[in-house]
């Protein structure tokens, strides 16, 4: 496989991104950048092995079901929802910055070492110093602190 070519913050500017990271109590949550977003830098290292992950955890069977998530215009895929479905915590930004707001949450969320091994890798190297169940809304000076 050829290796990653690592991203900066300015070439991820106004696209929208997709990252994967944990907390400490080891559950999981998909954090959308909406064109603004802070990514942390292990993520700007290799954003194709989110989008692999994001693809993988998608391809799993739901496990169980969202506490609530929004609702989307008819046609679009509410990826939020649907990692939800499969224990993920989902955060999104505002197109114009600012912190990460949750969007949707799990009844049952699941925890990183009960993912797929591919999943897991990616995922466990972004760990967060919260608990996602405690959280509604992480912010950029949190993020800006991980290794």
């Amino acid at each position: 496989m050829a290796s990653a070519t690592p991203k900066s913050a300015e070439d991820i500017q106004r696209l929208e991104f997709d990252w994967l990271g944990s907390d400490e109590a080891g559950y999981v949550a998909l954090f959308s950048t909406a064109g603004a977003g802070y990514a942390p830098a292990e993520f700007l290292r290799d954003t194709s092995a989110h989008d692999r992950a994001i693809d993988a955890v998608l391809a799993l069977p739901a496990s169980t079901a969202a506490k609530f998530a929004p609702a989307l215009a008819p046609g679009l895929q509410n990826t939020w929802r649907l990692v939800a479905e499969r224990g993920f915590y989902a955060f999104d930004c505002d197109p114009n910055g600012g912190p990460y707001r949750l969007v949707a949450a799990p009844v049952v969320p699941i925890r990183v070492d009960a993912l797929p091994a591919a999943v897991a890798d990616v995922v466990s190297k972004i760990k967060l110093a919260l608990r996602f169940e405690n959280q509604t809304v992480v912010a950029d000076d949190l993020l800006r602190e991980l290794p």
